[in-house]
């Protein structure tokens, strides 16, 4: 599946207008971008830590100017679920609960794994000619991959792995399975026979120039824990009865000694409510008499 071209833009002056900037502006920025991002660090939940490019306020704005005029204006399949305007975690969950099976693969190093050739070719696939084409990939990578923490990253990821999805999507709708992709999280539904479907859906990634992480790859059964983005999925989308308990008991105790709540506590009680309207529900009440 190719890029279908939605574009006829050629020269630098053609992109600064489409972007609604100078040609100035864009050679400035792309003369100066080794003084345009700092590089940061934050903790996973595995314990290693995620690298993070923080692009300078002027490059974040010509950035978002990208996403806004091009990127998000580029068609993505039904099964892309994170980095697309209206979706969410809980709806991409909420699509595989209720499942026999669920089956999970792991990206490794995905954004850093996209090189620029891989984003230039998306940008011509689009229809930039040369020279605008390289002028957006070395506005939207750094270091030789696609940096973390900027506004293109997610969409041109997903423009990356159009033909991974398109391959699954083949398969997945011939028999009947459910797929759905958040970013770098692939995630398989269905009856037991899709059990046989796992080693071609790892392999589908892996020909297509991505490696997986092997050790987040998991089959999960009806009679377990089935997780999806971090909710249960078992019959209905849930946070963890862990995660629940957590959540009224930092709720309840900080209510107990009197004053408002602060943010933190407020917004994790109020996202209890929102993932589950019963248990949430009664907690904001209690809390808060509404």
């Amino acid at each position: 599946m190719r890029h279908r071209k939605m574009f006829a833009i050629s020269t630098t002056a053609e992109l600064a207008r489409h972007l609604n900037v100078t040609p100035g502006e864009i050679n400035h920025l792309v003369s100066r971008l080794n003084r345009q991002y700092r590089r940061r660090s934050r903790a996973k939940p595995d314990g290693t830590r995620r690298v993070l490019f923080v692009p300078s306020d002027k490059l974040k704005l010509l950035q978002r100017k990208i996403y806004d005029h091009i990127l998000s204006k580029v068609p993505l399949l039904p099964c892309v679920k994170g980095g697309v305007s209206g979706s969410s975690p809980i709806r991409n969950a909420a699509m595989h609960t209720n499942k026999a099976v669920v089956f999970k693969l792991d990206i490794a190093q995905c954004f850093p794994s996209i090189r620029p050739t891989r984003v230039l070719a998306i940008f011509q696939s689009l229809g930039f000619g040369p020279e605008a084409a390289g002028l957006l990939t070395k506005l939207t990578t750094w270091q030789n991959e696609l940096p973390q923490g900027v506004p293109t990253s997610n969409a041109l990821t997903n423009l990356a792995l159009v033909r991974v999805d398109w391959r699954i999507t083949c398969v997945v709708e011939r028999y009947g399975f459910t797929y759905s992709r958040w970013v770098d999280d692939l995630t398989f539904s269905g009856p037991k026979r899709i059990l046989k479907f796992r080693s071609l859906f790892a392999r589908i990634v892996e020909t297509e120039g991505f490696q997986l992480k092997h050790e987040k790859t998991k089959t999960q059964l009806a009679d377990e824990r089935q997780t999806v983005t971090n909710f249960v999925v078992n019959t209905k989308v849930n946070l963890s009865r862990e995660k629940r308990a957590a959540i009224k008991k930092e709720v309840t105790t900080a209510h107990g000694q009197g004053g408002d709540l602060s943010p933190s506590t407020a917004g994790k009680m109020f996202w209890l409510r929102t993932v589950n309207p019963n248990v949430g529900g009664r907690l904001v009440s209690r809390v808060v008499g509404r």
